[in-house]
């Protein structure tokens, strides 16, 4: 199976490391049944990498855990750090590949709500190396606010084209409420970590390590309010009751928006 989308994102990755093919044909004969496993030289010996890979794995997810990582790990005091990125790539099925450091740690459980606050407050105040909304290196935002896949229906290229979005919404609902995205947004887009459930962070020590970044964009700071507004799990509720985050005037526009969608299963009103 061709591959394509090659991206080295770690120059001192390990030397070990298996070539693309042989990635694509390990994960093909693991089968697709799960969402990685850990790659050893040999069987006796340690784990090299973990492989992330499935349909719904992209370069875009990638790219925004390569960049957090890179930042959190250039801060050693951080309460939460994220796996290195040592490569990625896509084949022609469109099936995504990122190979990334094997973290040896237990999964945070329902208990560790008070342990995980911390690290999700730090991921927050993380702003973006873009002022367009989305993942680092561009495609369509994911959040909760979208109810088909929480995806959005089409990438945006400003904040601008991201309010005009939720307001022709609004409009084609004939309410009255329009938002301010511009403003929101005036100091930069942050980091909104929406997907708060226990199997995305690990503990090691006295630090939190984040995984899985196919949900995590980069957005104006009112949208995490949104995501927890939007919330039904009990351990993100428990998660945000301990982090002080932005609470804008526009978060019940947003959140009425995003109900007016779900009638419809569609993200392109407006």
């Amino acid at each position: 199976m061709s591959v394509s989308g090659f991206t080295v994102l770690a120059d001192d990755r390990p030397k070990s490391l298996p070539s693309r093919k042989e990635i694509v044909a390990l994960c093909d004969e693991t089968g697709y049944d799960r969402t990685g496993i850990p790659f050893r030289n040999e069987p006796s010996e340690p784990v090299v990498a973990w492989i992330k890979y499935g349909p719904n794995v992209t370069m875009d997810e990638a790219y925004t855990q390569d960049w957090v990582a890179k930042f959190l790990n250039a801060e050693p005091e951080a309460d939460v750090t994220a796996p290195r990125v040592y490569m990625a790539f896509t084949d022609t099925r469109g099936i995504g590949f990122i190979v990334m450091e094997f973290v040896d740690a237990p999964d945070c459980t329902s208990r560790d709500a008070k342990l995980v606050a911390p690290a999700v407050k730090k991921l927050i105040s993380i702003r973006g190396p873009s002022p367009a909304p989305g993942h680092v290196g561009g495609g369509h935002v994911v959040h909760t606010f979208f109810v088909d896949d929480r995806t959005a229906p089409f990438p945006y290229e400003t904040v601008k084209e991201l309010e005009e979005h939720i307001n022709g919404i609004l409009k084609y609902k004939g309410d009255p409420r329009r938002v301010d995205l511009v403003a929101d947004a005036r100091n930069g887009l942050f980091l909104c970590p929406w997907d708060i459930h226990p199997g995305n962070f690990k503990k090691v020590g006295h630090k939190i390590v984040a995984l899985d970044f196919r949900g995590t964009c980069f957005l104006p700071p009112s949208f995490f309010a949104v995501a927890m507004e939007l919330a039904d799990k009990h351990f993100i509720q428990r998660v945000a009751r301990r982090v002080a985050y932005p609470k804008s005037d526009d978060v019940a526009a947003m959140v009425s928006a995003h109900y007016y969608l779900v009638p419809f299963g569609r993200n392109d009103l407006g």
